[in-house]
């Protein structure tokens, strides 16, 4: 059985956070069955992926005033400073158990978090674009939880 499937229970509705989370969830799949062989470029695939998908993110979060803007983005930033060290000691060590613990991993955090701060995000940019205005107030508690993020009460 493979770590992590795609289902609509990651479905965000908007069309390019989808397909972008399908082929990461897809780049999940093919590392955890890779051999030594075809583990690095494939990981190293997955890391332009990763960084690609993030920074897309990134840059609509900034250009919508996102308001927990500085936890997605430090979350972003700790998983791929994790990805990139993880792919230091593959390739330098030879650490594969350490790929293969990472790639194990990736499947229950993208499971949290797609479901909250990409689901944020998503609900947020869908807000945008029926034209409400949407201020940090409107946002669910969850939306800053555990990341300093102080929310006022609506």
């Amino acid at each position: 059985m493979s770590l992590i499937e795609w289902s609509d229970q990651f479905a965000l509705g908007v069309e390019w956070m989808d397909d972008t989370h399908r082929e990461f969830v897809q780049m999940v799949q093919s590392l955890d069955s890779a051999g030594e062989d075809a583990f690095l470029a494939q990981y190293d695939a997955f890391i332009a992926h990763t960084e690609d998908h993030f920074q897309r993110e990134n840059e609509i979060m900034q250009q919508t005033a996102f308001p927990p803007l500085h936890c997605h983005l430090s979350e972003h930033e700790n998983v791929l400073n994790i990805m990139r060290d993880v792919r230091r000691m593959v390739a330098d060590e030879g650490r594969f158990d350490v790929g293969r613990v990472l790639v194990r991993e990736m499947a229950p955090w993208f499971t949290n978090h797609a479901a909250t701060m990409d689901n944020m995000l998503a609900r947020f940019m869908q807000m945008q674009a029926d034209g409400q205005s949407v201020s940090p107030s409107q946002m669910p508690p969850a939306c800053g939880a555990g990341c300093g993020h102080e929310h006022e009460a609506a």
